[in-house]
């Protein structure tokens, strides 16, 4: 099955998957690499290599469809097609990313990690296995319930043999209130939502644009190189209008004070025909 195929990259002794562009009967190609290409790995095989440090992101979700302050935590491989087989599923529960910076420590395939926060917190399960889990497959995920949030939560991530730390972040109660369904949509929203045909035809800069997410941590590196893969500014600037209604209230906040910063004529201008 070519799908379960990967290059690996391995950089300061740390290895991160990609897809090739095609592959076929003695040798596997990717276009475009910015790494030196030194094996292919079968995804099935993964999980032999439990000496290998994997390049690892966690990922964290607000459900709205179900109770009070609901979060759904991943543990995964740096893998783009699991990050967007995860964003369809919880698309689904009409859910919405939380953005925090997703980088972990180095993990390995086989090691159980313990999710751990303040006491009022409901975490189920309380451990993760690391593993690898098609994108056809449902990814295992920690749920985090708390019937209100009204300070800040540190989450950590720690492995269960040694107590390590490989991944921290707090979630401050705007990260997660902003997102409710409930809530009246804030100034950027509105003006996002109202003028979009004319931002996908009119928006410049993209480049400092993305800069400017990524900085806010906002935006990962495969993200941005999907927005910029597009042949055209016009589909480029749909395919970033996209990316920010997916990622929800705060990033369409963040674009549209990033357009009053870079681009204020046009602001005013679709403002004043309103």
């Amino acid at each position: 099955d070519e799908s379960l195929c990967r290059i690996a990259h391995f950089e300061a002794g740390r290895m991160t998957p990609e897809r090739p562009t095609s592959i076929n009967r003695f040798f596997a190609v990717l276009k475009n690499p910015n790494f030196s290409q030194l094996g292919v790995v079968w995804r099935k095989l993964r999980s032999a290599f439990k000496f290998i440090p994997i390049h690892s992101l966690v990922l964290i979700y607000r459900t709205l469809s179900m109770a009070d302050v609901t979060l759904h935590l991943y543990l995964i491989p740096n893998d783009h097609s699991l990050q967007k087989a995860i964003e369809g599923k919880e698309t689904t529960w009409k859910s919405t990313h939380v953005p925090k910076p997703p980088q972990t420590d180095p993990l390995y395939f086989g090691s159980r990690y313990q999710v751990s926060g303040l006491e009022n917190l409901q975490i189920t399960p309380a451990q993760l296995d690391f593993c690898y889990r098609s994108p056809g497959e449902q990814q295992s995920f920690v749920e985090i319930y708390t019937r209100e949030m009204k300070k800040e939560i540190r989450l950590q991530v720690q492995g269960q043999e040694d107590g390590s730390l490989v991944w921290e972040t707090l979630v401050r109660p705007g990260d997660v209130q902003q997102h409710n369904a409930g809530l009246v949509s804030p100034l950027g929203a509105a003006f996002l939502a109202k003028h979009r045909l004319q931002l996908r035809d009119r928006m410049g800069l993209l480049n400092s644009m993305l800069a400017r997410f990524r900085d806010a941590q906002l935006l990962n590196s495969e993200e941005e190189e999907e927005v910029k893969s597009h042949q055209t500014s016009k589909r480029r600037n749909d395919a970033l209008l996209k990316l920010v209604e997916r990622k929800g209230i705060r990033a369409q906040e963040k674009l549209y004070q990033i357009l009053r910063e870079t681009d204020p004529c046009l602001v005013e201008d679709l403002e004043a025909s309103q």
